[in-house]
């Protein structure tokens, strides 16, 4: 019989590393010793709930003596994720100094005293320009990495580190992070990818809109008791004119300007539809018109324009306001449809819309715009990244709430904006956690587990590539001067 893989993590976040490890010896019919160490009583209490049949160890590791904790020589794969002492893109440039992760020179103490056969650090890709603070600033000159890096070289191990994209390994999502990979009995190697959005023979990477929870579409944007920030509207407006229609482009400069004072405003003075006209007619500001919610609630409101030859239009009995800026969008009718190319060229209602299910679509051209009136999309909430196609994988997930899900909708009285935070789970799905993980903690906790976890597909990769045999030069054929090798630092 196979005896078991011994494996130690010391783990951050959610157990994303310890979910791949457990993967991995499934896949590769091997029973897994694992104990898994962390500070923060809640991911310990997560990692308990998922992985019952592990050790778990509820301190910190520069506390504990590895020896007691494990027989040093038994450990086939030592996990970690240190801390990373200077700075994270993702943190907007601001030193990183609480992520409750291990340190990287209490990692090299446990590596040292345990001697396990292979060894996988994740971290932030700056991690690899770790330097000295100097007056109080980093001068990330690499130094300190470099002195790290050649300490576990001491120590008799092969090593190579670079930086992977989750995409590019079956998560929904494009997080970058640096690897470092050491072996004592081979030279490492990197798995090669398993999704591509480029390479004919490999699947394309999976999109946001695979995780999203499309039965929850989120709440009007103009009804929100705390209006959006005009930087999350001008966010909001740069997606209408992405992943929207031209026509709708007027509609975003309007988006684009409002203000919360603005919200306010029009909150506190809404239309009614049997008004509508009437406003159109004598107002030239964007107003708010009241209508029935599509769930059958009390009602909802929709951002309006004025326009010169605005008319209700009539749709089941209903009717469907014309929604513009001054001179602007011609026509928004009854959800679902497709809107043709060419507009309203040849007058407002020539080459109508029409139903999906109606007919084929209009001649595609280069630049076709059938099928494109109003496609969700992401904007980063709180930050300074551009928005996103939902069928592209979802930015990085952090420990805070980042990505928001806006959701145009037509039906039935115009166009109003859907807007809602994702979730903890939805972002769980993205970082590959199974969909019966379960997480301890309130909203906030999770959501900080969650983002300081590893990708579990990627993790996944990297372990099996690490727990298999590969066709590299044992590291005693090395000994004496050992040539430098071109491939991003490896030895």
């Amino acid at each position: 019989m196979t005896d078991p893989i011994v494996a130690v993590d010391l783990f951050c976040g959610g157990g994303g590393l310890s979910t791949a490890l457990a993967q991995a010896c499934e896949e590769l019919d091997r029973e897994v010793e694992l104990v898994a160490v962390n500070h923060w009583g809640k991911a310990i209490e997560t990692h308990e709930r998922n992985h019952p049949w592990a050790t778990h160890l509820n301190a910190k590791i520069e506390e504990l003596h590895p020896p007691d904790v494990v027989e040093p020589g038994s450990v086939d794969i030592l996990i970690a994720a240190p801390e990373c002492t200077h700075f994270s893109t993702a943190r907007g440039g601001k030193p990183v100094t609480e992520q409750a992760r291990a340190s990287p020179m209490h990692v090299l103490d446990w590596v040292g005293k345990l001697q396990p056969q292979t060894v996988l650090l994740e971290n932030v890709p700056e991690f690899q320009s770790w330097g000295p603070i100097v007056d109080g600033e980093p001068t990330r000159d690499g130094t300190k990495f470099d002195a790290w890096k050649a300490q576990l070289e001491a120590d008799r191990y092969s090593v190579r580190h670079t930086k992977l994209n989750a995409a590019d390994y079956g998560d929904a999502t494009s997080r970058r992070r640096f690897f470092v990979m050491a072996r004592r009995d081979y030279r490492p190697s990197f798995p090669e990818r398993t999704h591509s959005d480029e390479a004919d023979d490999l699947p394309d990477y999976r999109p946001a809109a695979d995780i999203i929870d499309w039965s929850d579409t989120g709440t009007s944007i103009w009804t929100r008791s705390r209006p959006l920030s005009n930087n999350t509207m001008q966010r909001i407006a740069e997606g209408i004119r992405q992943h929207c229609h031209d026509e709708l482009e007027p509609y975003a400069d309007t988006v684009a300007a409002i203000t919360p004072a603005d919200i306010e405003a029009m909150q506190d003075d809404i239309v009614a539809v049997d008004a509508l006209e009437q406003a159109v007619d004598e107002r030239d500001d964007p107003f708010l018109v009241a209508g029935p919610a599509l769930d059958g609630g009390d009602g909802t409101a929709m951002v309006m324009g004025q326009h010169s030859n605005a008319r209700a239009l009539d749709a089941d009995d209903s009717p469907v306001p014309t929604i513009a800026t001054r001179g602007a969008i011609h026509k928004i009718q009854v959800d679902p449809f497709v809107l043709p190319r060419n507009g309203s060229r040849g007058g407002l209602h020539s080459n109508a819309t029409y139903e999906p299910g109606d007919r084929p679509l209009h001649t595609v051209t280069a630049k076709n715009h059938d099928g494109h009136l109003v496609s969700p999309f992401l904007v980063e909430y709180n930050g300074n990244s551009d928005e996103r196609n939902i069928e592209e994988p979802l930015p990085t997930v952090t420990t805070t709430d980042r990505h928001a899900l806006i959701v145009p909708d037509l039906f039935p009285w115009g166009l109003d904006l859907r807007y809602r935070m994702l979730q903890p789970r939805e972002l769980a799905a993205a970082q590959g956690f199974p969909e019966d993980y379960e997480f301890a903690g309130n909203k906030t906790e999770t959501t900080k587990q969650i983002g300081n976890a590893v990708p579990v597909n990627l993790g996944k990769a990297l372990v099996k590539q690490l727990l298999v045999p590969s066709d590299q030069p044992a590291i005693s054929q090395w000994e004496g001067d050992r040539p430098a090798i071109a491939d991003g630092g490896a030895r």
